[in-house]
């Protein structure tokens, strides 16, 4: 992880967005484009209702012995996903389901009962440790801002009440009033078959990241739980990972509406973890990237559905599915899951086209306004071989 310290550091996450509080509100997940998709395609409200036409074309492709999209490149994708639909699918919708469960499956109750006498800055240290050991490439800590936890799901409401421990109802999900630190790790994707994006071997990078996001959350969930303390594990369920993440330090909002990171770009997934434990928080970065991403149009101009915006910046989207309230480039997830139903599998373009993924090349500079001393792109790549020379990083240029 490139030292923060390197990159300008604001005070709060209320610097890195503009929010509009009469609009804003919090988002129901029961408005993802998944379940919107879904519901156009079959009357039905459902996660997985959109996933029929875009099996309908999987399986043609197969048929055919569509190059990158074979039966055998299928079949890597699953053996890929299958950790990933045992311990939590997704984790969308799935709040409190599976392993990811509120409550801990194997930790002795007396050690939950008492919380360890640690102070918070060990505390912390030993949270980020443990969280590196179990497979994260990076990770921040923040307040848990209620305006990121979600509204509700397809199923029922979130709420913060004075509880002891988190809790399911029959009408809502309760998270104590205590649980008030977000833990937000990143788990780096293997390039080399993200990069054969919209070919089925990109999936296979995300279900790999999928599947390592439920082993990571729910581990380190367990290790808080062990030192008596409340730990909800998330994948993308409970509340919204990216802006968790800029809060933690990890990044800044893209023109893609990805998380660009210095160290990975956008290659990265995202989970949480929410507890009550006194730690220690981050502070949000700015390298730069909101300037990048108003004069780079490379993803926008790789979006083969046109689901990323030209344009600049507005406080609304175009679907429902769109959050608005909150000043950033809106893409309509709509059109980008439609063209995965007619691709017979994900894509994964604006990853691979944002330059602070695929690294430095030429022709980034051809058609840049932005060539000051200080570039972001040229600025992240020089730190990036600065921790590779140390030893301390991957070869992120060809990971």
């Amino acid at each position: 992880m490139i030292p923060r310290t390197v990159f300008k550091l604001n005070g709060s996450i209320d610097d890195m967005y503009s929010i509009n509080r009469a609009t804003y509100r919090r988002f129901s997940s029961a408005k993802e484009a998944f379940v919107i998709v879904g519901q156009q395609d079959t009357g039905k409200i459902g996660l997985m209702e959109w996933l029929p036409k875009m099996l309908e074309n999987m399986m043609a492709n197969m048929q055919n012995n569509v190059a990158g999209k074979s039966r055998s490149d299928v079949a890597l994708k699953m053996g890929a996903n299958t950790i990933n639909l045992i311990l939590g699918t997704y984790g969308d919708q799935n709040a409190n389901k599976q392993f990811l469960n509120w409550s801990s499956p194997f930790v002795p109750e007396a050690l939950q009962r008492i919380p360890a006498q640690i102070a918070p800055d060990k505390l912390t240290s030993l949270v980020k440790k443990a969280a590196m050991i179990y497979g994260a490439g990076l990770v921040g800590i923040s307040e848990v801002d209620p305006r990121w936890v979600y509204d509700s799901n397809i199923y029922k409401s979130f709420i913060f009440d004075d509880v002891e421990r988190p809790l399911e109802t029959e009408e809502a999900f309760v998270i104590p009033s205590s649980v008030n630190k977000a833990i937000t790790m990143a788990i780096p994707m293997r390039k080399d078959l993200i990069f054969e994006s919209p070919g089925v071997n990109n999936e296979t990078s995300a279900e790999l990241g999928y599947s390592a996001m439920g082993c990571l959350s729910i581990s380190l969930a367990e290790f808080i739980r062990t030192l008596g303390y409340c730990a909800i594990p998330c994948m993308n369920d409970t509340a919204l990972s990216i802006p968790l993440a800029i809060s933690a330090g990890l990044g800044q909002l893209g023109r893609n509406g990805l998380l660009i990171t210095p160290d990975y770009g956008a290659c990265v997934r995202l989970c949480k973890v929410l507890t009550d434990m006194p730690l220690n928080t981050d502070q949000p970065i700015d390298f730069g990237m909101t300037e990048f991403c108003d004069q780079c149009l490379s993803c926008a101009m790789n979006c083969p559905s046109g689901a990323i915006t030209l344009a600049g910046r507005t406080f609304s989207g175009p679907t429902e599915s769109n959050n608005p309230g909150v000043s950033k480039w809106y893409i309509d997830p709509v059109k980008c899951l439609r063209f995965w139903q007619a691709n017979g599998a994900c894509c994964a373009n604006c990853i691979t086209t944002c330059p602070f993924t695929a690294g430095y090349r030429l022709p980034h500079c051809a058609e840049c306004e932005m060539c000051v001393p200080g570039c972001p792109l040229q600025f992240v790549i020089n730190q990036r071989r600065r921790k590779l020379i140390q030893g301390l990083a991957p070869n992120l240029e060809t990971q």
